[in-house]
């Protein structure tokens, strides 16, 4: 058995990305792991050619009879996994050599930890340690209320067991999006960490599926979102639920801070204030920093 298993699904991935990405994985100074690579019915002849030619006894191709999805393909290579560790892949970005190696001695060093995560480059000559520290799982768990705080998904690395002894998958209703949910569950039941270390390029471009299925991907967001705000609140209305969404990611600008923001993010204080979900003053110190920076953003 190989002491990492990493899944990384494929789909008509440019031939190029695909090559710097697998071999950025059969490069590792840490040897010990099985690449499944989930092909999800490509039809680029360039792609399929390019899977055909890997000979690393390592990688095992996994071909879906049709087109799954990302989320459905992930789920896939889970069940198909038989490492310690299960390390994410994404087919269209590269990892730095040292990745492995120091997320497996991070886990390794830390038996309380079930998931890390890495800080991500997006200039390969930039791989400077990020000054940025990893929450605390009070804080961690309070920001997923507002917006996905998790590491980014392609650094992920996992305990197995923790998943497989908590039945835990990806949501395969959600097509994207989906690590937002497993990092809200896998909250509920340890803790999580993010590495200073920039150990991942992450390559932007006009075909990822962040970009691509922009809608799409705020739309699953929402999902997560709301099964976090029903905790809080007895109901949320389609309109409260875009509120909470537009001014709490953080994502856009030439907001206005109006009586029905203020009003909601009250709610959702004395909500928490009678519920006891999360901890009192951590809990208002993150929704007066979304406030503040509401304002900061309103004037730019």
């Amino acid at each position: 058995m190989p002491e990492i298993t990493v899944v990384m699904p494929v789909y008509n991935t440019p031939a190029l990305f695909l090559r710097e990405a697998v071999e950025s994985v059969l490069k590792q100074s840490f040897s010990d792991f099985e690449f499944l690579i989930v092909d999800d019915g490509s039809r680029n002849s360039d792609t399929l050619e390019y899977l055909e030619s890997i000979s690393d006894p390592r990688v095992h191709v996994i071909r879906n009879s049709e087109n799954l999805g990302c989320t459905k393909s992930l789920n896939v290579g889970l069940r198909a996994a038989s490492g310690k560790y299960i390390a994410r892949m994404d087919a269209d970005d590269v990892s730095m050599p040292e990745r492995f190696a120091k997320q497996y001695d991070f886990m390794e060093n830390h038996p309380d930890v079930i998931g890390c995560g890495s800080r991500v480059t997006h200039n390969l000559n930039d791989t400077t340690p990020s000054k940025m520290k990893s929450d605390s799982m009070e804080l961690f768990r309070i920001k997923l209320l507002f917006v996905n705080a998790g590491p980014h998904h392609p650094t992920a690395f996992f305990r197995r067991e923790v998943l497989v002894q908590n039945h835990i998958e990806y949501n395969e209703e959600l097509r994207y999006a989906q690590d937002y949910d497993l990092w809200m569950r896998l909250s509920r039941i340890g803790e999580s960490y993010i590495l200073p270390d920039r150990l991942l390029y992450y390559r932007k471009h006009a075909g990822r599926s962040s970009q691509a299925h922009r809608e799409e991907q705020i739309r699953c967001d929402k999902v997560t979102q709301k099964k976090l705000l029903l905790e809080l609140l007895d109901d949320v209305t389609e309109e409260e639920q875009d509120l909470h969404y537009l001014y709490s990611t953080g994502y856009y600008r030439g907001l206005k801070l109006t009586k029905e923001v203020r009003c909601w993010y009250r709610k959702l204080i004395r909500a928490n204030d009678k519920k006891h979900i999360y901890p009192r003053l951590l809990f208002r110190k993150r929704v007066y920093w979304i406030l503040l920076r509401v304002i900061v953003k309103s004037r730019k």
